[in-house]
């Protein structure tokens, strides 16, 4: 009789539980529904989206991807248009990653129903030309038909330059980039490797500082470069440490200012070879 009663007590309590859990995920399903209708009210609900900071060429493009990365729910249930849950890294990324341009960007509230995206776009740092440089008597002149491109500080080909002259950005010639590159526009290309490329920017930077002009530089195979100064070429190479070569260019350099201004001369240099440190070779002119 115990037996009987303890089954029948054992099946209850199984009943009870089950009931139990039901309910509970009654109230979770309910909750769930309550507070998606709560995200899906109307002044809750991103309405307003405004593009600032950058050219109107990619403004509305941007615009539309912030419309897109709006849309659809969580889960189904959670709108990702709510203003509390709106997904912000996400579309930080995908602008990013779409527009290369873009340096970054800022999201803030413009009022309850608005977001104001402010854009920064990347600051040139070089202009890269996937050609031959052009000489017309021994001199370097610029073609506005070049394939030529503005880099970023790392050496990313981010937008076509539209031509290369009158800018204050240093010029390199890099025609290997279309071997590696997949297409005729070199967006998203790198003209060397960034390490690379932050050696040369010193290096030009330096020659300038220094009373050199520094036209451009061909950056040609095996680290070879050729730097074009007026109508002198200056041969250098990475084999014995681009530092080195600065430091002798700079000696022989100040030395022949120096020499010109007591004998009240103007050399001028065919060539001037640092790839043989510590010695300079050079060919002058006149």
């Amino acid at each position: 009789m115990r037996n009987i009663q303890s089954k029948s007590f054992s099946k209850k309590r199984r009943t009870k539980m089950w009931w139990s859990i039901v309910g509970v995920i009654a109230c979770i399903v309910a909750l769930l529904f309550v507070i998606s209708w709560f995200f899906r009210l109307h002044f809750l609900t991103i309405s307003n989206v405004q593009i600032f900071g950058t050219d109107p060429d990619i403004s509305d493009q941007i615009h539309d991807v912030v419309l897109k990365e709006l849309n659809g729910n969580y889960l189904g249930l959670f709108p990702r248009a709510n203003v509390l849950i709106y997904p912000k890294q996400n579309i930080e990324t995908t602008i990013q990653s779409q527009f290369i341009r873009v340096q970054d960007i800022s999201i803030n509230h413009d009022g309850l129903t608005g977001l104001r995206i402010t854009v920064n776009e990347k600051t040139p740092s070089a202009v890269v030309c996937a050609t031959l440089p052009n000489f017309e008597n021994n001199v370097l002149t610029f073609d506005p038909t070049d394939s030529c491109y503005f880099a970023d500080s790392t050496g990313l080909l981010f937008e076509k330059s539209g031509g290369h002259t009158g800018h204050p950005y240093n010029t390199y010639y890099a025609p290997e980039i279309y071997v590696s590159g997949s297409s005729s526009d070199l967006v998203g290309s790198y003209a060397t490797s960034t390490a690379e490329f932050a050696r040369l920017q010193s290096f030009t930077d330096s020659i300038m500082h220094s009373g050199l002009n520094a036209d451009a530089m061909l950056l040609k195979d095996g680290g070879e470069y050729e730097l074009y100064s007026s109508s002198t070429v200056i041969y250098f190479n990475d084999e014995e440490g681009i530092s080195d070569e600065l430091t002798n260019l700079l000696a022989f350099w100040n030395h022949s200012v120096a020499s010109d201004h007591t004998n009240r001369t103007q050399t001028v240099y065919d060539y001037i070879d640092l790839r043989y440190s510590p010695n300079v070779f050079y060919k002058v002119v006149k």
